[in-house]
């Protein structure tokens, strides 16, 4: 009776996993529009912000690519955030190009580091939309042009990407985390997945909801939180990149698992049950996996407990082949089983971490912000 129980519960992880990745991939994917009529003189201007911080083995490919695009109105502005290392000299290397250096100061109290040098770029931008990039997140010469056609054309103030892998021969695609994933199992209404790697926002809106994100400096996500704002007001779009839009990112996994590590426990609602309710949710999906090793003497349950593994391998699939390429979308639909494993350890290490207060951000500690906050709700 045990094993019946815990394989109906296990059919419920699967069905749930199958059917909001379906609907989510449906809902979110980012699909081409035709062009969108602007005048030379209406076209809206772009900032973009890069915050590098121990960046020398990424900075320079990511300024090669910002500076092809195709976007008659943009303006660049990186900011070495006290970096060790030689980023500073990469950046003003490319001041000739149009790139503007911009100096980090020390981080006051009130912030995280992240956040605060995107405060700092924000008080130095002049566009219509300000546009954040991670240092790892590719974009292609046409991208922000499709982007802006999104914003116009479905009457929003943001979006966030949600970046491809294009480089599957790497262990960082074929192993990477599965964050993304969760994002988007984990979105609704009043709660709209969101991405760090790419985001946009209108300037003006910024300034309406609290001058910047200045009421956001502890938070670990503070694009999230200006979705929730704007979505209430229907301003606010998420896509799924594919590779018409050209979007990716190239992440190594050791960054990845601190990320992880980084956003899981905050993302489970800071409380023991609801991070024990996910970290149960991943050990029913896995559990079919393991049921069917054994269970061969006994063909009902080895038949149900493999039908459950078929929906979790389809399930894995259609993800992976939405967002990547390569050879990785078929193998990490294989090895499903370690990626849920993986996720598991990675969920108990964000929930030790933050109770022992040994949260790091580049090198800062993350917890020196108040225990039961991830960002000062105001308007919230």
């Amino acid at each position: 009776m045990l094993t019946y129980g815990l394989l109906l519960l296990s059919t419920l992880a699967a069905l749930t996993l199958l059917f909001r990745t379906v609907w989510a991939l449906n809902r979110f994917t980012y699909r081409p529009l035709e062009r969108v009529a602007i005048n030379d003189d209406d076209v809206p201007s772009v900032s973009i912000c890069i915050a590098a911080r121990n960046e020398t083995h990424a900075l320079a490919q990511c300024l090669e690519r910002v500076l092809k695009s195709d976007y008659p109105k943009l303006e660049i502005l990186v900011l070495d955030d006290s970096s060790t290392d030689d980023t500073s000299l990469i950046i003003k290397s490319f001041a000739g190009a149009g790139v503007r250096f911009i100096a980090g100061s020390p981080l006051p109290s009130g912030w995280l580091g992240k956040n605060h040098a995107y405060q700092t770029l924000i008080d130095e931008t002049s566009g219509d939309y300000v546009l954040f990039l991670d240092v790892d997140t590719a974009i292609r010469p046409e991208t922000i042009t499709k982007l802006m056609r999104q914003l116009i054309a479905n009457k929003r103030s943001m979006l966030s990407v949600l970046p491809r892998r294009e480089d599957s021969h790497h262990a960082s695609a074929l192993f990477g985390t599965m964050r993304y994933h969760w994002e988007l199992l984990l979105a609704s209404r009043k709660s709209p997945p969101a991405s760090s790697a790419l985001w946009m926002v209108e300037r003006r809106k910024l300034e309406e909801l609290g001058v910047g994100l200045k009421n956001y400096g502890y938070s670990v996500r503070p694009e999230r939180h200006l979705a929730r704002q704007l979505q209430r007001q229907r301003l606010y779009w998420y896509l799924i990149g594919t590779r018409d839009l050209g979007v990716s990112i190239e992440k190594r996994l050791t960054s990845q698992e601190e990320t992880a590590i980084r956003l899981y426990y905050p993302a489970s609602g800071r409380s023991f049950g609801s991070w024990l309710v996910c970290v149960l949710f991943l050990c029913f999906t896995f559990l079919p996996f393991a049921i069917n090793a054994w269970s061969i003497t006994n063909l009902g349950i080895f038949l149900w407990s493999f039908s459950l593994v078929l929906v979790s391998y389809v399930t894995f699939f259609l993800y992976t082949f939405k967002t990547y390429g390569g050879l990785a979308r078929t193998f990490r639909a294989m090895i499903w089983p370690l990626l849920i494993i993986q996720e598991v350890m990675l969920l108990i290490m964000s929930f030790v971490t933050y109770r022992f207060g040994t949260v790091t951000w580049k090198g800062r500690p993350v917890n020196a912000q108040p225990n039961n906050h991830d960002a000062l709700k105001l308007n919230e």
